[in-house]
């Protein structure tokens, strides 16, 4: 930037001054460092320096050199009396007449001497408008724009760690004149301006020093003092030209009127390019020595202010570790500049003759051979990072009055980068490098269906292709009570290129049965209903759901079963039963509401599928964060914060322009009393539901499994004392895992699995505090069939329903005791009502469908779906037990007889059949009979322990009856003695 030579005049004092005795240089005596001392080495810029100013390549033996400064005041001369005028003359008195040529030629030099004088004022007077001219046009001094130069931002984790530098192309970061070392300063203003306390911003001097220095040798010398410098570098370009000098002139002595010294060294300082990307001594201390200011030696100050001049050939690392050539030493090259600028120092007095002696061992430099990791790099935490960028940038539109689209948001993120910020997020390091770990180091995700589909590959823009390996995974971990955002982790593969998907904000992959919580069972408890709100997890068609012919239809159960007639919320949540969330969402909820609840929750229109199936079975493709913060509302007693990574902003003055918690949006979503009971479901869902494997020894765990269809991805968001999390793992191209892949399989054992570190140490801690009575929740016994108040015949229920006990917000309990159980005898086989023939008939409650019931216009159409899951009566009040019949009655009095010949001969038998008239019975009564007895096994079975050996017992003996009257070759015998044999294994006789 600014030439070698403006310093030689100071060196014909030094070598009268080290000519005297005792006074011997303290530099090497080697030709070529004098070399590299008088005049400058070869330098070049190539095209890969990046930077505009050094880009035109010097001539060989040339190093780049600031311009020189041309030009001086006129001298001003007092005016002489006319007087002494008269007697002053080179010329001789006249003692003859002048000879007439001699005459005529003199006078024609004098009339062309007045010529040329006038001419040269002319030619002065030409320059002089020329240069007001320039003087007119040059820009205004404008000391914001002096004071504003870019300044990289920093990102800080809550403890004020750093994590990374955000910058622009210019990493610079401002300090005070008082944090830097003053041999610093002194360094500096030794090479580049010696006399800067003493001028008024232009050095005469100088200027007429480079003038004459330039004229009478070969290379050019700068005349520019630091003000001038500093002028030409923020406000003015970098053209080489007599305009661009006289404004740089004018405006230095302008400004030099306004700042101090001090203040004008501090911005100097502060932004003048040293190589690299570093702008400013502060970087640049960091980036060659990777220290503070305070703790750089004598000659690394001495590096950095050698470098000034021409900051690329002179880069230390470059010179000292990259830079190579058979006929340089470019390590040399730095070395000689430095002791160049110590040899200033001493000169000038900065420096006492042993600290100059000292400081000329290279050794007390340590330049780094690589740049420590900045901001260019690849940083920690990329996902959350970039995150927190996203949301610097939304708050600094909200903070400039800004529309939000691409322009602006590109122009907010350059003066995030510029403008010196420091951020402060929200981020645990500790949650964060947790979460990293576990899911890249999980070795048990699932296998994909297809084996093939293990990588996936993207083409990228230059033909290459990136290889992404399969099935993928996200997570994310909220301080549901702050809404700051603990832990971003978008992928199970380290990341090492910045700005790559981010599954945990920017996916969207369907959720599966975990949206059942926030879209459907919280608004219906909001709504009025309880845990104990009776659904019907039934095989049939539930209005408004649709199949693709427009009829009312119904979804089934994961795995095609399940079905398990009226249960309660809790019991059908904790079970993800899809048929009895639908019923719910379609019956209590409605989908218009459904999604006003979502949007509360912070859930966009973009990420919701606003169908029956995409509310209550999870086709809404919602982020783990959206899914995070949405079940950390429901911990948070329903109250929604905005969740937040950014805490504060301070500017580059350290003014505070932002703070995250007191621009943090919050509203309630849900009543206390519904967050209660959402959340104590969501618990049981943990303790004995799908999401057993998510629990958590010594705290307690409420949550919620999602399985895609077919496989396709798989969820867990669950809760606990501290945080709220959301994992996800699925194919990034929506391909199938295997079959066996659900989310209490594959993603509830590794929330678990991150979740259980995060909690070590920490005390056990309820969801919520307090009682369930501070919530306005009061217990209620209600039959498990109708949801009203229990009644004995509920309690004695045929079927084996009975009743539940739990909680309703008060105000909404039920007051009308049951109006579909009551009391009859009944069957104690079939639990039908009792016929005159059925041995040991009991007395219990059976279900009546009354009039205005949801299923009261089905039991016609659906009735042997009605009976199976709410008994004969429910379908057909009047019906008594088909089991028991008087034949059924003479089989039993005959039941010691084996030979079906001597049955018929039996006198009760040829009675019965007369009396029936009808002949066809002995070949096909028995085999209706078993079909109904069958009917009433299966009922049974529907509501036994699978792993008991009644259950075992009656399985067998329905098998065995199965296969006889399937086969059709049975006799009448056989099929009768297999019934007895069921009967017995139904009565409990195995």
């Amino acid at each position: 930037m600014f030439g070698k030579k403006k310093h030689e005049e100071d060196f014909e004092e030094y070598e009268e001054f080290s000519s005297e005795e005792g006074n011997e240089p303290f530099f090497p005596e080697d030709e070529d460092a004098e070399a590299e001392y008088d005049s400058a080495d070869e330098a070049y810029y190539p095209e890969e320096s990046g930077y505009d100013e050094y880009e035109e390549a010097y001539d060989e033996g040339e190093p780049y050199e600031e311009e020189a400064s041309w030009g001086r005041d006129d001298e001003e001369y007092d005016e002489e009396p006319e007087d002494k005028l008269k007697t002053r003359t080179i010329f001789r008195p006249e003692t003859r007449k002048p000879n007439f040529v001699v005459s005529v030629l003199l006078n024609t030099i004098r009339v062309l001497l007045v010529i040329l004088v006038l001419a040269g004022v002319a030619g002065l007077g030409a320059l002089a408008g020329i240069a007001k001219g320039y003087v007119d046009t040059a820009p205004e001094l404008n000391l914001v724009a002096m004071d504003t130069q870019a300044q990289t931002s920093f990102i800080y984790d809550s403890n004020g760690n750093l994590i990374t530098e955000y910058k622009g192309t210019e990493n610079r970061v401002l300090v005070s004149l008082d944090a830097m070392p003053k041999m610093l300063r002194n360094a500096f203003i030794a090479v580049e301006d010696a006399r800067f306390y003493s001028h008024s911003g232009v050095d005469l001097k100088r200027i007429v020093g480079a003038l004459v220095s330039n004229l009478t040798s070969s290379g050019t010398q700068g005349g520019s003092t630091i003000t001038q410098q500093l002028i030409k570098n923020t406000l003015l370009s970098s053209e080489q030209s007599y305009k661009r000098k006289i404004q740089e002139a004018y405006l230095a002595l302008q400004l030099e009127n306004r700042y101090t010294k001090d203040q004008i060294l501090e911005c100097y300082l502060n932004t003048i390019f040293l190589g690299e990307n570093y702008y400013g001594v502060e970087v640049a201390a960091q980036g060659y020595f990777g220290k503070d200011l305070g703790d750089l030696t004598l000659r690394e100050c001495a590096i950095l202010a050698g470098a000034t001049n021409n900051p690329y050939y002179y880069n230390p690392r470059r010179n000292l570790y990259t830079r190579k050539s058979d006929d340089k030493d470019y390590a040399k090259v730095t070395n000689n500049r430095t002791d160049y600028v110590l040899r200033c120092m001493y000169e000038n007095q900065f420096i006492t003759r042993e600290q100059y002696e000292e400081a000329l061992n290279p050794a007390t430099a340590h330049v780094l051979e690589e740049a420590p990791s900045s901001g260019n790099s690849m940083y920690k935490y990329p996902h959350y990072v970039e995150y927190a960028v996203k949301e610097v940038v939304d708050i600094l539109l909200e903070l400039n009055g800004l529309e939000d689209n691409a322009k602006n948001r590109a122009a907010m993120e350059n003066k995030f980068r510029t403008g010196g910020y420091r951020v402060k997020l929200a981020i645990d390091t500790n949650i964060q490098e947790t979460v990293e770990s576990t899911l890249q180091n999980w070795s048990k995700y699932p296998s994909l269906r297809d084996p093939s589909d293990k990588v996936f590959r993207t083409k990228n823009s230059d033909g290459t292709y990136t290889e992404t390996i399969q099935p993928q995974a996200a997570a994310v971990v909220l301080d549901y009570r702050t809404g700051e955002l603990k832990a971003i982790v978008g992928s199970r593969n380290e990341v090492t290129v910045k700005k790559t998907l981010n599954r945990a904000t920017d996916m969207k992959m369907p959720v599966g049965s975990s949206i059942k919580p926030i879209a459907v069972y919280a608004p219906a408890l909001e709504l009025g209903a309880s845990p104990a709100t009776v659904v019907y997890n039934m095989p049939l068609p539930i209005e408004g759901w649709k199949d693709a012919k427009g009829n009312n239809s119904f979804p089934k159960n994961y795995g095609g079963g399940g079905y398990a007639g009226p249960e309660t919320l809790r019991t059908a949540m904790a079970k993800s039963h899809n048929t009895a969330a639908a019923y719910t969402l379609m019956n209590m909820v409605g989908v218009n509401r459904s999604v006003d609840f979502l949007h509360r929750l912070g859930i966009d229109d973009g990420h919701i599928d606003a169908t029956p199936f995409g509310l209550s079975l999870g086709s809404s493709g919602i982020t783990p964060l959206q899914m995070t913060v949405a079940f950390g509302v429901l911990a948070n007693g329903g109250v929604y914060q905005k969740p937040i990574s950014v805490l504060g902003i301070s500017d580059s003055a350290g003014h505070v322009v932002w703070d995250g918690h007191q621009h943090q949006e919050r509203r309630t979503v849900f009543q206390p009393s519904t967050s209660w009971m959402i959340v104590d479901m969501l618990k049981s869902v943990v303790q004995s539901g799908t999401g057993t494997s998510a629990k958590i020894s010594g705290q307690i765990v409420g949550g919620k499994t999602g399985t895609n269809s077919d496989q396709k991805g798989v969820f867990f968001s669950g809760i606990t004392g501290y945080y709220a999390s959301a994992v996800w793992v699925g194919h990034d191209n929506y391909k199938a895992l295997s079959s066996k892949s659900t989310g209490s399989g594959a993603a509830a054992p590794l929330w678990q699995a991150y979740m259980s570190k995060i909690h070590q140490g920490l005390e056990k801690r309820d969801i919520l505090d307090g009682n369930p009575s501070d919530y306005g929740l009061v217990k209620v016994k209600t039959c498990a069939v109708s949801g009203q108040l229990a009644t004995a015949a509920c309690e004695n229920d045929a079927m084996g329903y009975g009743t539940v006990t739990d909680w309703w917000a008060k105000g909404t309990e039920p007051t009308v005791n049951c109006s579909m159980h009551t009391i009859q005898m009944v069957c104690s086989e079939t639990g039908m009502i009792a016929s005159e023939y059925c041995p040991n008939p009991v007395q219990r409650g059976v279900v009546t469908i009354p009039m205005g019931h949801p299923l009261y216009n089905l039991k016609d159409q659906y009735q042997d779906v009605i009976e199976q899951y709410l008994g004969s009566t429910a379908a057909a009040s009047n019906q008594v037990c088909t089991l028991h019949s008087q034949f059924y009655q003479g089989y039993q009095d005959y039941q010691n007889y084996q030979d079906y010949q001597d049955y018929q001969n039996y006198p009760d038998y040829q009675d019965y059949q007369n009396n029936q008239g009808n002949q066809g019975y002995q070949e096909s009564q028995p085999f209706q009979d078993a079909r109904n007895l069958l009917s009433q096994a299966d009922n049974k079975m529907a509501y036994m322990d699978q792993n008991s050996e009644q259950y075992r017992a009656i399985q067998n003996a329905a098998d065995y009856l199965r296969l006889l009257i399937g086969g059709g070759s049975a006799s009448q015998t056989e099929v009768m003695s297999a019934m007895e044999a069921l009967v017995q294994a139904m009565g409990g006789i195995y």
